[in-house]
């Protein structure tokens, strides 16, 4: 059978089970489509009363947690100086994946240098459930497709999780995704453990000052022109109110102006960027 849900029907028929959950994932990834080898790296999905839930790095988890716990210690008392230790090291990943299911939203965000880019996104999922079932983690699953970002991708999911989302950008089914690939087995989320507790991850953003709320258009171009050469990002501020760019330097580490700065920066990120040479999302699915 196929299933076409919204965030908001779904989360309502569940709305007795007003639990706070940590779920954490293992993902592997090609980091081309040849690659012999998998990259690995922890995820954490944040459900937060079925209301809203996250998805990031284990890594940016802990570290925003944390600095969420200071910045809330801060304002309780109202003065003094305050300063991050990012004790927990640094992720490939520095994006966030926050689905809000009383307004039937995807937030995407996602840093590029000192900018954040926070794109509204809606994107329906059609699921066809098989009657296909196994085990996974003690927990009966059951099996189901749905075509997504240009690939084709096979869920289990379990109804012993009364939690109709799972990593990423998938939600929608009748219980907790518990593992999901695409056909070609380049992209693997496995969970791992799952616990009932409360997080907050809140005030990750405190005291940045390029959040820049913009379109999936604008996004795509702004990071198509980043892969191409990264220190375009610099010129990026918050838009004008002609719905422009002005551009702006509030860089850190060196003046980016300066062409050999420019030039270092653009070989370090695109050395980084080889890491995700083989996107995910082939096509663009989300509005």
């Amino acid at each position: 059978m196929k299933l076409s849900f919204s965030l908001l029907s779904l989360f309502v028929i569940s709305a007795i089970y007003a639990q706070s959950y940590k779920a954490v994932y293992d993902f592997g990834w090609k980091p081309q489509k040849n690659s012999a080898e998998f990259l690995h790296e922890d995820f954490a999905l944040i459900l937060n009363e079925n209301k809203t839930s996250e998805f990031l790095s284990y890594i940016k988890f802990k570290n925003d947690s944390t600095k969420t716990a200071t910045v809330k210690d801060f304002k309780k008392i109202g003065q003094g100086s305050i300063s991050f230790n990012y004790k927990y090291g640094e992720s490939k990943f520095n994006e966030i994946i926050t689905k809000n299911y009383g307004s039937n939203e995807i937030l995407f965000e996602k840093q590029l240098h000192d900018k954040i880019f926070i794109i509204n996104n809606s994107c329906k999922i059609n699921w066809k459930i098989n009657s296909e079932k196994d085990k996974f983690l003690s927990y009966p699953i059951q099996k189901a497709t749905t075509e997504f970002g240009g690939r084709k991708w096979i869920a289990w999911f379990t109804t012993e999780i009364p939690v109709q989302d799972g990593p990423y950008k998938f939600y929608g089914l009748p219980g907790l995704i518990l593992k999901i690939n695409d056909s070609e087995n380049e992209f693997i989320y496995e969970l791992k453990s799952i616990t009932k507790e409360h997080n907050e991850i809140s005030e990750r953003n405190f005291m940045s000052q390029n959040i820049i709320k913009t379109t999936p258009e604008k996004y795509q171009k702004i990071w198509e022109d980043y892969k191409k050469e990264p220190s375009s990002i610099f010129n990026y501020q918050a838009p004008a109110s002609n719905d422009g760019w002005n551009a702006a330097y509030t860089i850190g580490g060196g003046d980016p102006n300066d062409k050999k700065y420019r030039e270092s920066y653009d070989k370090k990120v695109k050395e980084f960027l080889k890491s995700f040479e083989n996107p995910i999302e082939l096509k663009n699915t989300c509005l």
